[in-house]
């Protein structure tokens, strides 16, 4: 078993030597060893020192899947640097402003982000391409220049900010969760004892490593001595055959991925293709579920619960056990119920779920600060709503009044964000953004709207104009118009 380790870095050079020749990231048919990895993390600190990267710099990432940004996330631990990646779902004003709130010392861009990152910064802040400080060459993870590098001194500091995950817009911008070394591995190692994963596990790396799901579940495989087997992009068909090539085991998406890989498999006309698959997670109807009992009997389907702000997963559960839960507390992590007060609640009543233990994270950054912030309360108030029952299983009900979320196809939006977005428009007096069920996205964003005196704009005119502004995937499926002043209560059909 892997010892416990509080440093990416320590786990690293761990794995160099218990598992040096066995696949750590396999990526467009190259496959990365972890003796590989661990190299190109030593000569990537080096590089970017050689850019004036030092102890407490961000360096900011726009990047796509691929290994360079977990070789990235190693070379700033090992310089006590963090790693800041944007979302490339966003619209260049929201990467702007990420951007100017993380205030990096140096920006790297990759071939998918090129474009968004010069929409976003037409001039100033240049961002670094990718290539030129770490490629993938010839079957190894190489840092350009390397062999002129020296190698740096290694910061042991497992308890410095590593990775700032963009989340939380409730006051209409989003703000950066700062997360330790500490808090990643001790994530890492709960979810592996959990699935009792090991170095022959492989994970399908559809997830973006710009959430914490995907940075989370890659470290649980590299933590194990197992492989992540990454996909540039969710494509159903790749990612099915990625599947029966690689005898991918661990499997977690957001909805309705899962649906459309049952569908890329039963049209691929290999009824063995996803047979290798023994973990699933997410959050999916029965419907979905039914299908992959009957395509994948070998697989179990595991529900879950978290966020950024813990580091990912810190529930887990087999969906076949509690049906419609989110599963149980990992320990060593604790999770309670308690009241606006702080206080915790009985067995069975309804609050808001706050979570204690090595994995919730340092705080959000405050930029005038330079430094991550948060209440000296030990419970991380999540503004999710929920309860637990007598067996200690956690049933997620909503969310608490201060945080009005929407969660849509896997990606947050707050509707205070779209709201202010919509009240930018010269005809909009009044708008209200709630959340309705979606058979294929979980939640659908939906927007009533109160004109000004005289003014006039269609649907298509206003949702032309948000999406201009803000992410694609915030923008509302659809705009009812009513008289002022609107009527903020959620939407009666939801």
């Amino acid at each position: 078993m892997t010892p416990d380790f509080t440093t990416l870095t320590a786990l690293l050079a761990h794995n160099a030597l218990a598992h040096r020749d066995r696949p750590a990231v396999i990526f467009e048919g190259h496959t990365y060893s972890h003796g590989a990895l661990h190299e190109a993390v030593i000569a990537q600190a080096a590089a970017l020192a050689a850019k004036g990267v030092r102890r407490g710099d961000r360096v900011l990432l726009v990047s796509g899947n691929r290994p360079e940004v977990l070789v990235l996330l190693g070379a700033v631990a090992w310089l006590g640097a963090m790693l800041v990646p944007l979302n490339l779902r966003l619209s260049p004003a929201e990467m702007a402003q990420q951007a100017r709130d993380a205030a990096p010392a140096l920006t790297m861009v990759d071939a998918d982000g090129a474009a968004l990152w010069q929409s976003a910064w037409p001039q100033g802040m240049p961002g670094v391409p990718l290539s030129e400080m770490s490629a993938p060459h010839g079957g190894s993870l190489v840092c350009v220049g390397s062999p002129r590098l020296a190698a740096v001194p290694r910061q042991d500091a497992p308890e410095l900010g590593v990775i700032m995950l963009y989340t939380a817009a409730v006051d209409g911008h989003a703000r950066g969760a700062v997360l330790a070394q500490s808090q990643l591995m001790a994530s890492a190692r709960q979810t592996g004892r959990v699935w009792s994963l090991g170095e022959q596990d492989r994970w399908l790396g559809v997830l973006p490593l710009f959430h914490a799901a995907g940075i989370g579940l890659s470290l649980a495989l590299i933590d194990s001595g197992g492989a992540c087997v990454l996909l540039p992009r969710f494509d159903p068909p790749a990612a099915v055959a990625a599947v029966a090539q690689y005898r991918v085991s661990v499997c977690a998406t957001f909805a309705p991925m899962l649906a459309a890989l049952l569908d890329a498999a039963q049209h691929s006309g290999d009824d063995q293709a996803l047979a290798s698959l023994r973990i699933c997670m997410g959050l999916e109807p029965a419907s979905v579920l039914e299908r992959l009992a009957t395509v994948c009997p070998a697989a179990r389907f595991w529900s879950a619960y978290g966020q950024a702000e813990v580091s990912s997963m810190v529930c887990l559960g087999l969906q076949a056990e509690r049906p419609g839960a989110a599963g149980r507390p990992v320990a060593p992590t604790q999770l309670r119920i308690q009241d606006a007060a702080g206080r915790a609640l009985a067995v069975g009543v309804e609050g808001e779920i706050a979570v204690c233990g090595p994995t919730v994270f340092l705080g959000y950054w405050q930029t005038e600060l330079q430094r991550p912030y948060k209440p000296a309360d030990p419970w991380h108030r999540t503004g999710d709503l929920g309860r637990i029952d007598q067996e200690g299983w956690l049933w997620f009900t909503g969310r608490a009044a201060h945080k009005q979320l929407i969660k849509t196809g896997g990606e947050n939006v707050y509707p205070a964000e779209v709201e202010q977005v919509l009240l930018e428009h010269p005809a909009v007096a009044e708008a209200f953004v709630h959340g309705r069920p979606d058979d294929k996205w979980g939640e659908a964003v939906h927007a009533k709207c109160a004109l000004r005196a005289g003014a006039s704009v269609t649907e298509a005119e206003l949702l032309d104009f948000v999406q201009a502004r803000i992410a694609r995937y915030k923008r509302p499926h659809s705009v009812t118009f009513h008289a002022a002043p609107l009527d903020r209560r959620s939407d009666p059909t939801h």
